[in-house]
């Protein structure tokens, strides 16, 4: 069973502040199978049992079949290694809460462009059944419903595969790397996505350094559990590099992907001891700038509505022009 990002954000919180406040996680869990989310706490409730046995919780949460992304299992087994349980638990809460804000707002930003595109399709068909006739042909009830309610089911269908078949070739090796960069390059929306997963790929970098991995491990975890191809695939390509002796930044910098700010930073990080800190920083610009890409995002989704709407009636108008002109050619022959 999945989980909502609501869910797991309160889920994670609770269980970072107990474990915090120096509670044991095996007490932690027994006292979260009440106060937990109500659709998380028969899950709750086997985490609770795994772990009481001596089961590490990153272990527990494996045995839970899909309930728990690889992110998050990998992030507590790395916070767990070094005694920084909390800090695990309450990073995945933030990560969880950006992700249901931002779903949020995309869905709440989503809905008046949805309504006015299924509105005008609804009315531009009701004179004809209105008038119970079109181009001389009678237009029934079944008729508009086709016209209207057909064509937006069928949109959906078509949206539906072109999801699907999106996140099929995000499974295919090589061919996910090649839909990474060319989602990229879409305005908007690709800064958006790139800066997300770079913000992501930064704080999960920051919280395994302070806790204690060492930073080719923390390199390796980050760039395969944040979901984007591109950044794994760049990391394959310095990690050769890397090892030969190539300083981690310039390494990185040779693979064209990741951004100049965030070499500039690590850069600076690396001579002053202070990497985490320019992480967090980083982790926080790309934060700032892919919030601001889905305000202008949602902005934008009312104009494309707009947009399609105009088309839409323009094909309309040009349908029943060709309609009337069919009707009057037909009587001038008679």
């Amino acid at each position: 069973m999945r989980f909502s990002s609501k869910n797991l954000s309160t889920f994670y919180y609770q269980l970072g502040t107990l474990v915090q406040a120096g509670l044991p996680i095996q007490n932690a869990l027994r006292s979260m199978q009440k106060s937990a989310p109500r659709r998380m706490r028969s899950i709750v409730s086997i985490l609770s049992t795994l772990v009481g046995e001596g089961m590490p919780p990153s272990e527990a949460m494996e045995q839970c079949g899909k309930s728990f992304e690889a992110l998050d299992v990998h992030t507590i087994s790395m916070t767990e290694r070094s005694g920084a349980l909390d800090d695990g638990f309450l990073s995945l809460s933030k990560y969880y809460e950006t992700r249901a804000s931002a779903r949020s707002k995309l869905i709440t930003g989503s809905l008046y462009p949805a309504f006015l595109l299924i509105a005008t399709v609804f009315i531009i068909h009701f004179q004809a059944l209105f008038l119970g006739a079109v181009g001389g042909r009678p237009y029934t009830l079944l008729d508009y419903l086709r016209d209207t309610v057909g064509l937006l089911v069928g949109l959906v269908v078509i949206a539906w595969l072109i999801s699907f078949l999106i996140r099929r070739l995000f499974t295919v090796p090589g061919l996910n790397v090649v839909l990474d960069r060319m989602l990229r390059a879409i305005p908007v929306f690709g800064r958006l996505r790139f800066d997300y997963a770079i913000s992501q790929w930064a704080s999960s970098m920051r919280l395994m350094l302070a806790a204690g991995i060492g930073v080719m491990e923390a390199l390796k975890s980050a760039s395969s559990t944040i979901h984007s191809p591109l950044i794994a695939h760049a990391y394959e390509q310095a990690e050769p590099q890397i090892r030969g002796g190539a300083e981690i930044s310039e390494a990185l910098e040779s693979t064209g992907v990741f951004p100049d700010l965030l070499i500039q930073y690590w850069t600076t990080g690396a001579k002053s001891g202070r990497l985490d800190d320019m992480l967090d920083r980083v982790a926080k610009f790309y934060e700032d700038r892919w919030r601001r890409s889905l305000d202008q995002f949602v902005t934008w989704l009312p104009r494309l509505a707009y947009g399609l709407i105009a088309a839409f009636i323009i094909f309309q108008i040009f349908k029943s022009f060709n309609t009337y002109l069919n009707v009057y050619n037909t009587f001038l022959g008679q």
